[in-house]
């Protein structure tokens, strides 16, 4: 009985000694914080990783790292950049994944792959596609203080939170894999030492398929999410612009099925403040139903373009069929034969709130 408890004391703390993830020091490895893919032919991609180093001394600034590799797989990338690396490369504190474009219009099946496989990376890694080179993009110079990688990543983090629908990496992939539903990512470009979010990028399966401008994505996001905090601007019948600030919305989705027939409709309820209108008096209610009126108008007709443009590509990232799929009567087959023909309505309410400060 003794001999047994000594062998449990002894090997036990053993065993689960093994099961503790080793620690890591940070000094002594090269972590990775944005990655890159871009497009070199139909068999290879050249991958890009950025990340950065605080040399000693308490006044020194982060220094930038960049490696670069070309191969068929990832493995085969990473293997490639540890070999012009100093320390381990780790890429468990990614934060960022840019895709170039012309890589995206090829398909990004096998990156998506590899990222959803690697257990070290988070869901809530951010994904974004480039005009540029994702290479060019990470291996530059911004007037900016923070390291390049915590640079790029705070300007799209704040334009998922203001401007642009919430995405990344799990989001993506439950849009990804749905059968009745489609992709979209933020797209991003240099504007001389910054970096700018200009847009949405649509995908059909992992394709790469269209792109919106960034007033656009703004709609978008209001039929796509609830959210507070926005902007809209707009211009009245007399050339005054306008605009309705501290704004909320909130959009309900509606499919019906009449004959076999589907029909949906977007119900965009819009709120906010009436702000900067000059020679307007936006104490006047008369001038406050123009508002709403135009605001109305200019997201109506705004959204049915864009909703269009989604159905001649076959494209839905609006979720619309997902939305059909909850009706009992639903068949996947007759939503695909109808989708890019359906009616589409738009119907905006809009609440603007009177506003003193006027001149």
């Amino acid at each position: 009985m003794k001999i047994n408890n000594f062998l449990w004391c002894t090997f036990i703390p053993l065993l689960l000694a093994g099961c503790i993830p080793s620690t890591k020091i940070l000094e002594d490895i090269q972590l990775v914080q944005t990655f890159g893919y871009d497009y070199v032919n139909d068999d290879e991609f050249e991958g890009t990783a950025g990340s950065s180093n605080i040399p000693p001394g308490e006044q020194s600034l982060p220094v930038n790292e960049v490696f670069t590799a070309t191969g068929k797989t990832g493995k085969r990338i990473r293997q490639k950049m540890q070999g012009e690396a100093a320390r381990p490369i780790v890429v468990g504190r990614v934060g960022l994944v840019i895709f170039n474009q012309e890589l995206a219009e090829h398909g990004i099946e096998n990156q998506i792959d590899s990222l959803q496989r690697n257990p070290s990376i988070g869901r809530k890694l951010l994904l974004v596609v480039s005009k540029e080179k994702a290479k060019d993009i990470i291996d530059s110079n911004y007037s900016q203080s923070d390291s390049v990688s915590q640079y790029l990543i705070d300007v799209v983090e704040q334009n998922l939170k203001q401007t642009i629908p919430e995405i990344n990496l799990h989001r993506f992939l439950v849009h990804y894999y749905s059968k009745d539903a489609d992709p979209f990512l933020p797209l991003i470009e240099k504007q001389g030492k910054h970096l700018k979010v200009s847009g949405l990028g649509i995908f059909k399966d992992d394709k790469l398929v269209d792109t919106i401008s960034f007033g656009d994505a703004y709609i978008f996001k209001i039929l796509y999410e609830k959210f507070r905090r926005g902007q809209f601007e707009v211009e009245l019948s007399g050339g005054e612009d306008v605009s309705l600030e501290n704004l909320s919305s909130k959009t309900k989705i509606s499919v019906e099925k009449k004959n076999g027939k589907y029909k949906t409709t977007f119900k965009v309820k819009v709120s906010g403040r009436a702000m900067e209108g000059v020679n307007l008096d936006l104490t006047d209610k008369k001038t406050i139903e123009r508002i709403e009126k135009a605001v109305e108008k200019e997201i109506t007709e705004r959204a049915e373009k864009m909703v269009k443009r989604f159905q001649e590509l076959d494209a839905d990232p609006l979720r619309i069929g997902e939305k059909a799929r909850q009706r009992s009567d639903f068949n996947r087959k007759e939503w695909k034969e109808q989708y890019s023909q359906m009616e589409i309505k738009i119907e905006a309410e809009v609440h603007a709130v009177q506003s003193g400060i006027i001149e």
